[in-house]
């Protein structure tokens, strides 16, 4: 003890009166009073920050806890703003803590070596104003002294770019008052776990907030051409990190316009100089992905780099499995492991997805990391993945249409395989792959792989039409006949001028799809294969309103389809269409006839997933016969055996006709409801018989 005024306490830098300076008296061990010193450690928050409301209302929302420390990580893709995130909520939480802020860069996937927590320890310590002397060695005794100088004080703490929980759980403060926001491309579960910590995973921005950021950095030069910031904000796939470099080189070059940037950004050459600051690494997209890449095991490497090469953004474990040529399960390790360091994102059960700079720069790493034989080996596994499951799920949707691809000689197999013990499950399997089938039969075409074109093609065109992709379907069938006609295969190009017929009519372009059949029907002899055009022209002739063209090619193929041993499979399309064509031409008694056969055809070879077709224009030929009630009873038993990849259009259709009895027997009010719907529908689609409907809805609802 002493009174001397001019002793000072080394624990807070005060002068005071009498003073303990022993450690420790007896057994009763003092601690070290908490300093003074309020630190306020962050750096600068991002100028022009925008957007990100709902992650800020979420770390608002976690101060509420007065339970104890609030731990929140932020974890995503690299570049996608974590720090710029937790950075600009801490500068506006902080007045909330007012013994301090404190800020450490833990470099978990920087160019240098993490930060160990020992050091990061060391460095808060003295920022609250322990000397170096009261700063004990080891980590466990420095963590324990950290706590205790945090108790009772309230202090934010912002972990920056973690590597792992481990180096993380050593710089947490003990007790109630304080808050810690960790950011980190890792997520970090196992504080959730021990910690209690709350996720906020950070996506990719939408491209309104993209456009903002953009406009944040450009001002009104970004008003001057909306457009290129649109594409802009697709080129740098909406990765906040470079949309920020690139909006900034537009910036600093007032005599070119947004539109140079995005051409650049377009050529593989140009994209990551576009991406980049000159002599400023940290600032390089291509470096801050070499980063995470580089803390990958030489499995999980091999596998990312070979996602590159898969044709689209979105996958699943079976593909990847292929690519990667390994075993499913070993697949599903890796994926999860990449997920963890958000170099995949997960978007459903066993699905994934790359955004688009993250799989220029995998495949970039595949151009340098891999032999070509190796990338064609991994490039050709991916293709042949989804041509095999293509052909596959046809069969189990059509097998009677899918018999000509053994002749054709389009057999396939791939590992590790999908199988479709029903239609059902095959329709789900084509609706999910629908974008990656497009994408693969235009890598497919690109490297010369013509009977994998092919079988997508012929897969992939009613799919898309029923979805509106009216040009992608289109754009297969091309492709498709392209590759049959370069194999020399008349078999194949038989069948995509079918399916290109069909992509015309999906796209109503029914002259276009009529002339297309009309030059499927010249190439062949077959009396098969005749019969099926012929079936096709007179349907398409139906739906253009020809009728008597129609019945012609219908009469031509009914005898012909009666010779088929497809379980009366084509014969009742012929009687369907037959139905079609002489309700067209005012013959209702003989077009009942043939759709009464169609039924009872179906019937006996137990489809009924087509009976609604035949059951609508049945209602057609009573409602032409002013029966309406009959109709309304035909079109409820339409509606109600529609299966469950019935086409809306059709679906459509039905309620327009259902309608126009309904309205015929006095029920207006239920007559309006099926035409708005069937409006929807239409105008969905932009089909051009939404114009009909739209004048029958409004002469009802005006009547």
């Amino acid at each position: 003890m002493t009174d001397r005024p001019d002793v000072r306490n080394v624990a807070s830098g005060q002068v005071n009166g009498f003073l303990l300076q022993a450690g420790s008296v007896g057994h009763v061990s003092v601690a070290a009073p908490p300093p003074a010193e309020r630190p306020r450690q962050l750096p600068l928050a991002v100028r022009g920050f925008t957007g990100r409301a709902r992650q800020l209302a979420a770390l608002d929302a976690l101060l509420a806890d007065e339970g104890g420390p609030v731990v929140a990580t932020v974890d995503g893709t690299a570049g996608v703003g974590k720090t710029a995130l937790a950075v600009q909520w801490a500068h506006r939480a902080q007045h909330r803590f007012p013994d301090g802020t404190l800020y450490v860069d833990l470099g978990g996937c920087g160019p240098d070596e993490p930060i160990a927590p020992g050091d990061a320890l060391g460095g808060f310590l003295a920022a609250l104003g322990l000397p170096p002397e009261r700063v004990p060695a080891g980590l466990g005794a420095r963590a324990a002294l950290y706590r205790s100088v945090l108790a009772g004080r309230r202090v934010l703490v912002v972990l920056d770019d973690a590597g792992s929980a481990e180096q993380v759980r050593p710089l947490l403060p003990g007790g109630a008052g304080c808050a810690v926001v960790v950011t980190s491309r890792a997520t970090l579960t196992g504080l959730a776990v021990d910690a209690g910590a709350t996720r906020i995973a950070l996506d990719l921005p939408g491209p309104q907030e993209a456009a903002a950021l953009v406009r944040a950095v450009l001002g009104p030069r970004a008003d001057a051409e909306p457009d290129a910031v649109a594409g802009l904000v697709r080129g740098c796939a909406r990765l906040p990190l470079a949309l920020r470099v690139a909006a900034s080189r537009a910036a600093a070059r007032p005599h070119s316009t947004i539109a140079d940037l995005v051409a650049e950004l377009g050529s593989e050459r140009g994209r990551w100089e576009a991406l980049s600051v000159p002599a400023d690494e940290r600032t390089a997209v291509r470096s801050v992905f070499d980063w995470s890449y580089r803390r990958l095991t030489d499995e999980q490497a091999r596998l990312f780099r070979r996602l590159g090469l898969h044709p689209g953004p979105e996958f699943g474990s079976h593909v990847a499995a292929a690519v990667a040529d390994r075993g499913l399960a070993e697949t599903r390790r890796l994926l999860d492991a990449l997920a963890d360091g958000n170099l995949v994102e997960p978007v459903a059960a066993d699905r994934y997805r790359l955004h688009d700079l993250l799989r220029a720069y995998a495949a970039d790493r595949a151009e340098r990391d891999e032999t070509r034989a190796d990338r064609d080996h991994a490039r050709i596994a991916a293709l042949g993945w989804y041509a095999h499951h293509a052909r596959t799920a046809y069969r189990a949707v059509a097998p009677e249409l899918a018999e000509w691809h053994a002749a054709a000689g389009l057999n396939t197999s791939a590992h590790p395989e999908i199988a479709f013990p029903d239609p059902v499950r095959a329709w789900d399997w084509a609706d999910r792959e629908h974008v990656n089938a497009v994408a693969a039969a235009r890598d497919c075409a690109r490297h010369d792989l013509h009977r994998f074109v092919v079988l997508l093609a012929n897969a992939a065109v009613v799919p898309l039409g029923q979805r509106g992709l009216k040009d992608d379907a289109l754009e297969v069938c091309r492709l498709g006949l392209a590759a049959a006609r370069r194999m020399g295969n008349r078999l194949a190009e038989h069948h995509m001028l079918l399916c290109l017929g069909h992509g015309y009519r999906l796209a109503r372009r029914l002259p276009e799809a009529i002339g297309v059949l009309r030059t499927a029907l010249a190439l062949t002899e077959d009396r098969r294969m005749r019969s099926g055009v012929l079936a096709d022209l007179g349907w398409m002739c139906v739906d253009a309103g020809w009728h008597a063209q129609a019945r012609e090619h219908l009469a031509s193929a009914l005898p012909l389809s009666r010779e088929l041993p497809d379980g009366g499979h084509l014969e009742s399309f012929v009687e369907y269409n037959l139905g079609g064509a002489h309700l067209g031409l005012g013959e209702a008694a003989r077009a009942r006839g043939h759709l009464e056969r169609c039924l009872a055809l179906l019937r006996a070879a137990g489809r009924h997933d087509r009976e609604a077709y035949a059951l609508h224009r049945l209602a057609q030929v009573h409602q032409a016969l002013g029966e309406h009630g009959e109709a309304i009873a035909l079109c409820e038993r339409a509606l109600a055996c529609e299966h469950p990849r019935f086409d809306p259009r059709e679906h459509a259709v039905t309620l327009d006709t259902l309608a126009i009895s309904l309205r015929h027997s006095g029920d207006s009010a239920r007559a309006i409801a099926c035409w708005r719907e069937a409006l929807t529908v239409f105008d969905q689609f932009a089909d051009d018989r939404g114009g009909g409907v739209r004048d029958r809805l409004r002469a009802a609802v005006s009547g």
